[in-house]
């Protein structure tokens, strides 16, 4: 596959693994603590998980779970974040700064903080009451993993997600599972970037537990790492203005989900196909053949993460010729 190293995920695959202990220990030590609600905060890429576990959380639990940008988070402050509340964050560099402060400001408040992050003894680590380590250098779907421990447990210990003994060891047997995925997909990531990589617009349509990944790709990779024009809109609010956009030559990539909302992610394709002849659709549903019906839409966005950020993102590298560690703007000045 192109520029993947399959020894890198490997190892990565291991690092992660072994941090499933620490995921679940924050957990029981959380849970014994008691808690009322649950902030899920950070910025930019490492926000799209947590937008995905946020729309999981209002199937599956009556336990308030706030999904919030640090920035604004820490702007506005939020009348629901007190003592009694539990902030996970999450940044593999640990030194973004907004997520950073509002893991101090937190702190300060005596407010416990779980940080996902690479090095305990970073500017983020320093700040959290808990840490769990995100040592992988491969597969942005790590991320997922682990976020997904440590809630699922919380989950569990509260009785809403009795099946998560099962769907833990689902998520340590995953990795291989994501690799037989980018695989299969590797050849269409090529003919999709060679189409469209010269396109002036794209538009992104997805949503559910879908839009995190959704957002992350038009923004993240296309805008950020590819200077690349785009507009992403959930599947829902597409025909609320958007769809006058729409046109025989626009570029629309459709993001189906597995889950509840995916009835509206087929309106969504029925309209598109009818008014563009350019038209991609992806479909994680066809790489979980092996996977439990019960558990699909849970683990959706971690297979369209693998498909689009590891595959799609460096086919595209490869046809606009622009390096995906390249910026004018982002970490490179004050602002």
């Amino acid at each position: 596959m192109l520029k993947f190293d399959y020894a890198e995920y490997a190892a990565s695959e291991e690092a992660v693994t072994a941090a499933r202990p620490a995921a679940e220990r924050t957990a029981k030590a959380i849970w014994e603590k008691g808690f009322s609600n649950i902030f899920l905060t950070a910025v930019g890429g490492s926000l799209s998980p947590m937008m995905a576990v946020g729309e999981i959380a209002k199937q599956v639990t009556d336990l308030p779970v706030y999904v919030e940008q640090a920035a604004e988070l820490l702007a506005r402050g939020h009348k629901m974040l007190g003592k009694n509340s539990v902030v996970i964050t999450m940044s593999k560099s640990g030194d973004t700064k907004e997520t950073v402060a509002i893991a101090k400001s937190c702190k300060e408040r005596g407010i416990p903080v779980i940080a996902l992050t690479k090095d305990p003894c970073s500017p983020l680590g320093a700040e959290a009451d808990y840490y769990i380590p995100m040592r992988h250098t491969n597969g942005v779907e790590y991320e997922y993993i682990l976020l997904y421990w440590l809630f699922f447990s919380l989950l569990y210990y509260r009785g809403d997600f009795p099946d998560y003994p099962v769907f833990a060891r689902r998520l340590e047997e995953l990795p291989k599972k994501l690799l037989a995925a980018k695989e299969a997909f590797e050849e269409r990531a090529d003919t999709i970037a060679k189409a469209c990589h010269q396109e002036p617009y794209m538009l992104w349509v997805g949503g559910g537990e879908l839009w995190g990944e959704t957002y992350l790709f038009s923004m993240c990779i296309l805008e950020e790492m590819q200077w690349k024009r785009t507009k992403s809109v959930t599947s829902a609010e597409l025909f609320h203005g958007t769809l006058e956009l729409v046109e025989e030559d626009t570029c629309v990539f459709l993001i189906k989900g597995a889950g509840a909302c995916r009835a509206l992610d087929e309106r969504a394709n029925r309209f598109l196909e009818r008014y563009t002849r350019k038209l991609t659709v992806i479909d994680p549903l066809e790489y979980m053949a092996e996977e439990a019906a019960a558990f699909r839409w849970l683990l959706a966005p971690l297979y369209v993460s693998t498909l689009l950020v590891d595959r799609l993102a460096a086919h595209m590298e490869k046809y606009t010729g622009h390096d995906l560690d390249f910026r004018r703007y982002y970490r490179q000045f004050e602002y």
